[in-house]
C-alpha cells in the first residue's frame, strides 16, 4: 500500500512541478519574444516540464517505471489539446508540441537510469 501512495505522491509532485515550469517559461517567453516566435516558449516549456516532471515523479515514487513519466506526459498532452482548442496557433505548433512531449518523456526515462 505504501508503494501506491508514493507513486501517487510522485505523480502529483511531477504535475505540480510541470505547472510551475510551464508558467515560468511562458512568462519569460512573453517578455522576451514577439510575433510567432512567442509560440516557441510553450514548446520549450513542454519539453522541460515533461523531462523534469517525469524525473521528479520517479524520484518521489522511488521507482523507475515507464508509467510514471507517461502519466505526466498524458497530463501535459491533455493540457496541450485544451490549449489548442482555446486559441489559434500556427500550423507547426501541434506537431512541435507532440514532439516536445515525446522527447521529454524519453529524456526523463533515459536521465533517470
Amino acid at each position: 500500500m505504501a508503494g501506491i501512495v508514493k507513486q501517487v505522491a510522485g505523480v502529483l509532485a511531477g504535475i505540480i512541478l510541470c505547472i510551475l515550469i510551464i508558467m515560468a517559461v511562458e512568462m519569460l517567453g512573453h517578455m522576451l519574444l514577439t510575433g510567432e516566435a512567442v509560440f516557441m516558449a510553450p514548446i520549450l516549456a513542454y519539453l522541460l516540464a515533461a523531462t523534469v516532471g517525469g524525473i521528479a515523479a520517479m524520484k518521489v515514487a522511488g521507482l523507475r517505471r515507464w508509467w510514471l513519466p507517461g502519466i505526466i506526459a498524458a497530463f501535459l498532452a491533455f493540457g496541450i489539446v485544451m490549449n489548442l482548442g482555446a486559441m489559434a496557433h500556427p500550423l507547426w505548433f501541434a506537431p512541435a508540441a507532440a514532439l516536445a512531449l515525446i522527447a521529454g518523456f524519453y529524456a526523463s526515462w533515459r536521465l533517470s537510469a
